[in-house]
């Protein structure tokens, strides 16, 4: 499968989006990703997983990342309007299930998005998805990290206006820890967690849910490879 290269758009501090057209590339869910291969670049270089931002109804794949000096973010980066690059491995279980929840007496799934820094792309490709096909969302948002490393919460904010079944709660000036976790949801036993950002943020918060007795079969996982403690650091 093939992507064409689009445009580049700054998003915050070294936070960008590149947006790309495919080419036939098959129906996805929201929160699935695909690996993108850069052209030119040494094979040891020149492939990196990314989870999709765009929601499926929209034109273009869009995907975002922190900009650093590799290889791969700088072919990324230089790419023209037109450039091709390969992608495969379009796959994911980071997404949206519908089953009835037996955590609450309405039936209705309750899901708590806990996002660390660039960890977010999945929920907005979720979140926009949802909204476009009117669906309410029935959730909360934590969203962790610096200001310079938390991109879209404009669109985030207006999302929970558009539909106020979805809450955030940011946590930048306070940081997101599993003490102030439970503190600020006291009733998590009732919620499916989803985790996303990088794999020391995420297994921190998870395992230390599963280390009080919480079930491991209600924790869902987005590792960001290749990030180390990117949401304070």
């Amino acid at each position: 499968m093939k992507l064409s290269f689009v445009k580049k758009q700054h998003e915050v501090g070294e936070v960008w989006s590149y947006f790309f057209e495919p080419h036939d590339v098959p129906a996805w869910q929201a929160g699935q990703y695909v690996n993108l291969t850069m052209p030119d670049v040494a094979p040891v270089f020149s492939d990196r997983i990314f989870t999709i931002a765009s929601a499926p109804h929209e034109p273009l794949l869009q995907f975002t990342t922190i900009l650093t000096p590799s290889p791969f973010k700088k072919k990324l980066n230089s790419l023209n309007p037109g450039d091709e690059i390969e992608v495969d491995q379009l796959g994911g279980d980071f997404t949206w299930d519908a089953t009835p929840s037996t955590l609450s007496d309405d039936g209705v799934v309750r899901r708590l998005l806990i996002a660390g820094g660039i960890g977010i792309t999945p929920y907005l490709s979720i979140i926009r998805d949802k909204l476009h096909k009117n669906e309410p969302i029935n959730a909360t948002l934590l969203y962790a990290g610096k200001h310079e490393r938390r991109p879209f919460i404009n669109e985030l904010h207006q999302a929970t206006k558009t539909d106020p079944t979805l809450k955030l709660n940011e946590y930048s000036d306070v940081k997101l820890t599993l003490k102030q976790l439970k503190k600020d949801i006291p009733d998590i036993k009732n919620y499916i967690v989803y985790l996303a950002g990088s794999q020391k943020f995420s297994e921190t918060i998870g395992e230390g849910l599963v280390g009080t007795g919480f079930p491991r079969d209600q924790i869902k996982y987005d590792y960001f490879d290749g990030y180390i403690d990117i949401e304070y650091l």
